[in-house]
């Protein structure tokens, strides 16, 4: 195979599919396990189920009944381990020696598939998650980004916190968890991704014993967005902070559009680095702020795309005045060549420096089977952006930063109605 990456995908007959990547120069190896299931596969009384169900693998087996047993495991060889959940996807992964691949393999089958859910354990991580919406509204930089999601999606799956609600989280119970992986937890609904030092064929032979031996279930689909907006739409969450935080952008493209990489290469001219547009104008020149930078969040039938920033209370409204007119250079004006292929090798150097590394490659190959169903090599992805030109860019911003799709999510002291309208005005200068 002429690839960057030499590996192998094989499907086994009750679908699950198993990426593997021999690596050369490494001691070690990554197993990464993505799951096609997340917040919005929920219903609204099952918020945060899926996020609650990845702390719960941990709380136990019945082979090792408490965390302490798993984390002793783990840790006795030096592994990494971890697992976080998305509105998507759902993933778990260790790293470790490579002589531990075994180790690894069992205990990520062990936890998702003999996992005990006592009711006490259960109780306990109640209050841990707790405390976890509790530390993301204490932080207004994450928070802000929930207030975007519930402008933009409402009530729908994707508007939620994908942590759930207090409400939502002090109702579930054993048996919640247990259909909820039965449901989803299926082989056909897995990608299993290794990457680093090891033979391809051990590797299969001891998946193949753990996970050939479950049945084939159908998966259940979750419910598609629905998006009207016909003009610019505002939401402040009021908080007493030092600091106003924002994010402002437009509904952006799915994940397999064909244009992601024009928006890929757009976002990095716009705010991907700290020689971009805005961190150069808003932050070097103008000293409105400490952080700022671009975005986007793409799914498998929406997406959005927009800039963060943090900036004095008193001077908010120039802040998003200063953006929006860099938002329209990118409407009139072609992007200069320098900053274009600046924007290219850029993206191809992070692409290229964040792949040597083994957990990295397995996350690359499981997330490119799981989201677009084919695996690109890493220079078909870079090739694809390099191919972008100024054309390109300029008729993107023109499809997308329409005045009808601009979106502004608030966290800071602002309740009066009169922030309100002055926020509107703004928007409405947009053309």
């Amino acid at each position: 195979m002429n690839s960057m990456l030499d590996y192998r995908l094989t499907k086994f007959d009750n679908g699950l599919k198993v990426i593997t990547a021999p690596l050369k120069n490494t001691r070690a190896v990554s197993v990464f396990i993505l799951i096609g299931t997340g917040s919005r596969y929920e219903e609204q009384k099952e918020n945060g189920l899926a996020h609650f169900l990845e702390h719960m693998l941990f709380k136990g087996t019945k082979k090792r009944p408490k965390t302490i047993d798993i984390a002793r495991e783990l840790d006795a060889v030096g592994a990494q381990y971890n697992a976080f959940t998305g509105e998507e996807y759902t993933g778990f992964y260790v790293r470790a020696e490579s002589s531990h691949f075994g180790l690894g393999v069992d205990i990520l089958a062990d936890i998702l598939y003999h996992s005990l859910f006592e009711p006490a354990e259960i109780a306990k991580e109640k209050g841990v998650i707790f405390e976890e919406i509790n530390m993301i509204k204490d932080a207004p930089t994450a928070y802000v980004e929930y207030v975007m999601k519930a402008l933009l999606w409402g009530e729908q799956p994707l508007g939620r916190m994908i942590t759930g609600t207090k409400e939502t989280v002090s109702k579930f119970a054993q048996n919640d968890f247990i259909l909820f992986l039965q449901n989803y937890y299926q082989p056909q609904n897995i990608i299993i991704a290794v990457a680093g030092e090891g033979d391809s064929q051990q590797w299969l032979a001891k998946i193949e014993a753990i996970w050939g031996k479950i049945a084939k279930k159908k998966a259940i689909r979750f419910q598609k967005v629905q998006e009207r907006q016909v003009e610019p739409q505002i939401k402040i969450f009021n908080k007493e902070t030092d600091q106003a935080h924002f994010i402002l952008g437009f509904r952006g493209i799915k994940r397999t559009d064909e244009r992601r990489p024009i928006l890929k290469v757009l976002n990095n001219i716009m705010g991907d680095m700290m020689s971009s547009r805005l961190f150069t104008e808003v932050r070097e020149k103008r000293g409105l702020c400490y952080y700022i930078n671009s975005d986007y969040a793409d799914y498998i039938d929406t997406g959005f795309w927009g800039v963060s920033a943090g900036v004095d209370l008193k001077r908010i409204h120039e802040a998003i005045s200063v953006i929006l007119a860099e938002f329209a250079k990118l409407k009139f004006s072609h992007v200069l060549e320098e900053e274009l292929s600046r924007a290219k090798e850029n993206l191809k150097g992070h692409l290229y420096l964040g792949l040597e590394e083994s957990m990295a490659v397995a996350q690359f190959l499981a997330e490119q089977e799981m989201f677009w169903h084919k695996i690109d090599d890493p220079d078909k992805v870079v090739a694809d952006n390099q191919k972008v030109t100024k054309d390109d860019i300029k008729k993107l911003a023109n499809i997308l930063f329409k005045k009808e799709n601009l979106n502004l999510a608030v966290v800071g002291p602002f309740k009066d109605a009169q922030h309100l309208e002055k926020f509107k005005k703004i928007l409405d200068n947009f053309k």
